[in-house]
């Protein structure tokens, strides 16, 4: 496969998750600027997050029969404009405008993992969807420095950054067209919903819920606060502190042919699980915030080794005519999480915040329980 085509699907990869995370840093400011509380800073959150719950399956579906660039391409100048354009709208308008960036987001960062699982077979596949998620890691190692900088001269100015999702869409005609046999519509609904009636997939799926409720609700929307609160630190320094675990995941997730070869699917999920859980309990009794690059090196780990995994086992599970919806499933669970993730941790956020970190590392550890389970 051509390396320009193999760029252009790792920076889809990374302008499906700059959504928020270059946005994480500049909330507390946010929220003083425009006179909000915490609860409605974490909308912004769930409305980009939302559409991709309902409409990612649907999008799949389309990439499925219409071809993956036909449905990358328009979704990619929707995000970009509909998130740009959030910095000139007030509070009301500007979740209007976060929903259909959201639109545009829903499927993103699937669709790039179903072209690598149609261009690439075997150990090759995962070790080129480790790369994947280790370019992404790259990303969001930078968007929270990024933005939390940009956000230190003006709270907008992170919302400008969205303006690269459409050099990006135009770069997507350079991505070769992936042959997909066609049957017709009652023969392709009943094979996909075979596909997703598969036990491991159901797992899978699940598994990726939890991921980003921690990641979304704890991590990303709630560890800024903790960090402001706590030790008074600022955007640039929130930032620095979320981008160095990025930098981790970045690693691990560059080795998970490693981990896949050594311990399996299973384990190396398990393993994961265990690492968040660990970071989550250490996080409200960590005394020193120079002392957090033990937190960010454990959660790191966890992200690396589980996103690539969960990965791998979703994409390796449909033949290339139903990949699409399959990964776009995957994805809508993704999004779940990702919506739920705020709300859920700012219903423990009211009574503490330190209730959002023990809740997520006993979820964390609830999953790998089920994973020991299931294999009894």
């Amino acid at each position: 496969m051509e390396s320009k085509a193999l760029a252009v699907i790792f920076a889809i990869t990374l302008i499906g998750v700059i959504g928020v995370s270059i946005l994480a840093p500049a909330f507390p400011k946010i929220a003083v600027e425009l006179n909000l509380s915490k609860s409605d800073v974490a909308l912004l959150v769930t409305a980009f997050t939302l559409p991709g719950v309902i409409l990612a399956p649907v999008i799949g579906i389309l990439a499925d029969r219409f071809g993956r660039k036909r449905i990358l391409i328009p979704s990619l100048f929707l995000f970009g404009i509909a998130g740009t354009l959030c910095a000139f709208v007030d509070f009301k308008m500007m979740l209007i405008l976060r929903f259909l960036q959201g639109i545009g987001g829903a499927a993103l960062t699937s669709l790039a993992a179903t072209l690598i699982g149609d261009l690439y077979h075997g150990i090759e596949r995962a070790k080129i969807l480790g790369y994947n998620a280790s370019i992404l890691s790259i990303g969001t190692a930078s968007y929270p420095l990024l933005g939390g900088i940009l956000a230190l001269f003006d709270w907008r100015y992170p919302f400008f950054t969205f303006l690269l999702a459409i050099p990006i869409g135009i770069a997507t005609l350079r991505i070769p067209n992936v042959e997909i046999k066609q049957v017709e519509f009652e023969s392709y609904a009943k094979k996909s919903l075979i596909l997703l009636k598969n036990p491991k997939l159901i797992l899978g799926f699940f598994s990726g819920i939890v991921v980003f409720i921690i990641f979304y609700g704890a991590f990303i929307t709630y560890l800024p606060f903790l960090l402001n609160l706590k030790f008074k630190a600022n955007s640039a320094t929130i930032g620095v502190i979320q981008s160095s675990m990025s930098v981790v995941t970045a690693i691990a997730a560059s080795k998970i042919d490693y981990f896949l070869k050594k311990f399996g699917e299973g384990k190396t999920i398990k393993l994961g699980f265990l690492f968040y859980a660990t970071s989550m309990i250490l996080t409200p009794i960590i005394p020193s915030i120079w002392l957090f690059s033990l937190i960010t090196i454990l959660f790191g780990l966890g992200h690396g080794t589980i996103l690539p995994a969960l990965q791998n086992l979703v994409v390796s599970a449909a033949p290339t005519e139903n990949r699409a919806v399959v990964m776009a499933v995957y994805g809508s669970m993704v999004r779940i999480g990702q919506t739920a993730g705020p709300i859920i941790a700012a219903l423990f956020a009211a009574h503490s915040i330190n209730t959002v970190f023990i809740f997520s590392a006993f979820m964390a550890f609830f999953v790998v329980l089920l994973y020991q389970f299931l294999k009894r």
